[in-house]
């Protein structure tokens, strides 16, 4: 028996969406002289704070964006600053590196029409641990640190919409709750889709709590929950449904393989590095959200829309 010949896709906005990529290099996106670059007096005593939390952030997206040392980021960004007409402070090495462990990332998210359908991924990355700085030093071996990254993705416009940053030996299920946490109470999330990693207790209460839909395949020889919450009873259903139709007439019924854009999300996250650089477990949580930042503002230039050519 023969296999079925998979669809073609066709991208129906193709002009548009061409501009928006040509957009993406585009370094007006980074620079608008609205922005509040300097740091508003805290009305306490002693030296006030030369550069904002918006020009920390800009100068770290610079670094990330061209894989840049943090002194040839201030360079880079004082350059930028005089052919753009710009008399702004340039925040130095040592206010950079500072600052970065206690920034708090704006990450822009204009929004979605509509219930959200939240799409969760999470995956490992690499970093440049003691282990590592110290054999290349001192000679001796060589150990790997590892990091996890959760996401959800809104389904609708392909951003982050919620993220969370972790240790190698936090689990994926245990952050779903967390990152359904991050989402407003107000927002409708009609369904969650992720993978079978997911299919735990406190995942199914977590969604069936905001009255969402949990598109997530049971384990194999997975057996029925006790009934007694939503959740429970929620993903029983599914465990028959998946029985009777079979796991692969399941996926394709329910929507789940919408969850890959989530997986090709975490590809474009590594598409701006391998690795983070910082040493500091809170400095990689704020190099990791400006990834989202930067991600999320090429997001919302323009994202292409296909459709099934045959």
């Amino acid at each position: 028996m023969s296999r079925p010949t998979p669809p073609t896709y066709k991208t129906r906005n193709w002009p548009a969406y061409n501009e928006a990529l040509k957009r993406r290099g585009s370094l007006t996106i980074w620079f608008d002289p609205a922005m509040t670059w300097e740091a508003a007096p805290t009305g306490k005593r002693g030296r006030q704070r030369d550069c904002g939390d918006a020009a920390i952030q800009t100068c770290l997206t610079m670094k990330v964006l061209f894989g840049m040392a943090p002194r040839q980021t201030t360079g880079f960004v004082e350059c930028l600053l005089r052919l753009i007409g710009l008399d702004w402070t340039v925040p130095d090495f040592g206010t950079l590196s500072r600052r970065q462990k206690m920034l708090k990332v704006n990450i822009p998210y204009p929004g979605s029409n509509g219930p959200l359908h939240l799409l969760v991924d999470s995956t490992g990355i690499k970093v440049e641990g003691e282990g590592e700085w110290n054999a290349r030093k001192h000679g001796g071996g060589k150990r790997c640190v590892w990091r996890k990254i959760h996401i959800g993705i809104d389904e609708q416009t392909l951003e982050i919409r919620a993220a969370e940053f972790t240790t190698s030996d936090v689990g994926d299920a245990p952050m779903l709750p967390e990152l359904l946490d991050q989402i407003p109470s107000e927002q409708e999330i009609a369904s969650v889709s992720a993978d079978g990693a997911f299919d735990t207790r406190k995942c199914h209460d977590a969604i069936a709590t905001r009255r969402a839909a949990a598109i997530i395949p049971p384990r194999e020889n997975a057996k029925p929950w006790k009934p007694d919450t939503a959740g429970a009873m929620a993903r029983n259903e599914i465990l028959r449904t998946s029985k009777r139709v079979g796991r692969t007439t399941w996926r394709r019924w329910s929507g789940y393989h919408r969850r890959s854009r989530a997986e090709t999300k975490m590809h474009c996250i590594k598409l701006l590095g391998q690795r983070l650089s910082a040493r500091d477990f809170d400095r990689q949580v704020a190099e990791f959200q400006v990834r989202v930042a930067v991600l999320n503002g090429f997001t919302a230039l323009g994202t292409p829309i296909t459709e099934v050519a045959g």
